[in-house]
């Protein structure tokens, strides 16, 4: 099912996305103090990520959203996903088989050196706090610890909080609602980080949102964590932002200033500028920048709160459509939870500064292509064209298609073979599936290096026009 938004639409011109690109670029020169102080990314080349949870991490959004920022951002950082989530888990497993079982099955060998795990939301069951219960939790949560650990020397485990429960806009079923037990268990996610000396996530960013959300626009806010469990695809987005801020994430995409009065280029980060003219008014330049602006899955579609399943109608079609944005339509859900969580301003800045422009407005073209018309007092203030329709951002769009194919490749040979045929001891079926699993392993492996390929920046040709010519 397709999250009911109402929808607000954006003239049909090829400046598409202006709301986005007026409201979140014409805002003073951004930079994270992380960015400043150059500050290392937490995750390095070589490094394989395994995302363990529930349903919420089964949606396979954050996950996605994770590795798709990864490789726009780091086209050259070589690092491995792997989305391990199955709903109705609990710290002591769930239909899919037991803990242990679940870990060396959907775990282990994948050999993973980093492992974020986000358990919580069924293992309260919905109810007010129980201590029974919740002891069941802090020694389960103890024992996947352990076990990890054991079986995986050196990895470095990721706790992320327990996802909150929408208490917001709805009311609480019960007297202090069923968020503020989950409090509890997030309390002890952290304790039991600090213990162990691991990283811990603190999702309550979601929660902000969506009380800016329902300040703003109470129907919109429902779609933030629709049916109050399950975020949709926009709200698993400020989740994958907390995790990537923890992760000391550049906000950076490439910043680039140029003085046009005295013709020179005062700032230049992650990015090369070459060829720097002007001609009868028109400054052009060239760019070789290191990374790409992040593709939203959610921002130009009604995107399924739920990815369809690999038996989607019955049929084994684990190719559902790639994300393709209608660049002439934005989600009015989306474009508000994403101005809510800033997430422009922590992880997406592209900032382009023209200063020393004769008064008037410029048409912006990369590569030929039109995005934008800005007065010169808005580029002296700086446009993020993160926000904007760019060459860089429809090539952004394509690694995110890759993505995606690869995590459906995923969740097919897990879920809809290896999962099942796990229960069929008969030596014959499971020498038959392993065969099998590897190959479709090796197909998804393929899909990686496409995604590689994709996300290679290539030069663009910047031209600022006077509008009157």
């Amino acid at each position: 099912m397709k999250i009911a938004i109402a929808k607000n639409l954006l003239s049909k011109n090829h400046f598409v996305k202006l709301s986005l690109c007026a409201a979140v670029g014409l805002t003073p020169w951004l930079t994270r103090a992380g960015d400043a102080a150059g500050a290392s990314f937490y995750l390095k080349d070589g490094d394989h990520v395994c995302f363990y949870g529930d349903s919420i991490t089964e949606q396979r959004y954050y996950g996605m959203d994770v590795e798709t920022y990864v490789r726009t951002r780091f086209p050259n950082l070589r690092v491995r996903f792997v989305n391990s989530g199955v709903g109705g888990d609990r710290v002591t497993g769930g239909w899919a088989g037991p803990i242990d079982l679940r870990l060396e099955r959907d775990v282990f060998p994948f050999k993973p050196n980093v492992v974020t795990i986000m358990l919580g939301m069924n293992d309260a069951e919905y109810r007010p706090f129980d201590e029974q219960i919740f002891g069941v939790y802090t020694n389960g949560y103890e024992h996947i610890i352990q076990s990890l650990q054991e079986h995986l020397p050196g990895v470095r485990i990721v706790l992320i909080e327990p996802s909150p429960y929408d208490d917001v806009t709805e009311p609480p079923k019960f007297p202090g609602g069923y968020n503020a037990v989950l409090l509890h268990y997030c309390a002890f996610v952290r304790q039991l980080a600090a213990e162990h000396h691991l990283m811990c996530v603190d999702l309550t960013p979601l929660v902000d949102v969506m009380k800016k959300a329902e300040a703003q626009d109470p129907k919109l806010a429902h779609e933030v964590i629709p049916g109050r469990v399950h975020p949709s695809a926009a709200g698993e987005l400020v989740m994958a932002q907390a995790l990537l801020q923890a992760w000391n994430a550049p906000a950076t995409v490439a910043a680039v200033a140029i003085d046009a009065h005295h013709d020179t280029v005062t700032r230049s980060d992650n990015t090369a500028v070459s060829d720097l003219q002007k001609s009868g008014g028109t400054f052009s330049w060239t760019q070789q920048d290191r990374g790409l602006p992040f593709p939203i899955l959610a921002l130009h579609d009604d995107w399924w709160q739920f990815p369809p399943t690999e038996r989607d109608g019955g049929s084994l079609t684990f190719f559902t459509p790639a994300p393709q944005p209608k660049w002439d339509y934005t989600n009015a859900a989306t474009e508000m939870i994403v101005n809510d969580s800033g997430f422009y301003e922590a992880l997406d800045q592209e900032p382009l500064q023209v200063s020393g422009l004769p008064s008037g407005n410029y048409q912006l073209k990369i590569n030929d292509q039109p995005v934008g018309e800005f007065s010169a007092e808005q580029l002296a203030a700086g446009v993020n064209l993160a926000a904007c329709r760019t060459p860089m951002l429809e090539q952004s769009y394509r690694v995110l298609e890759l993505v995606w194919r690869q995590v459906a490749w995923r969740y097919f040979a897990w879920r809809g073979i290896q999962n099942q045929l796990s229960f069929d001891h008969d030596p014959a079926v499971q020498e038959a599936a392993r065969s099998l699993i590897a190959a479709l392993e090796a197909q998804k492996e393929g899909i990686v290096d496409q995604q590689y390929a994709a996300a290679q920046p290539q030069p663009a040709h910047y031209q600022l026009i006077p509008a009157s010519q």
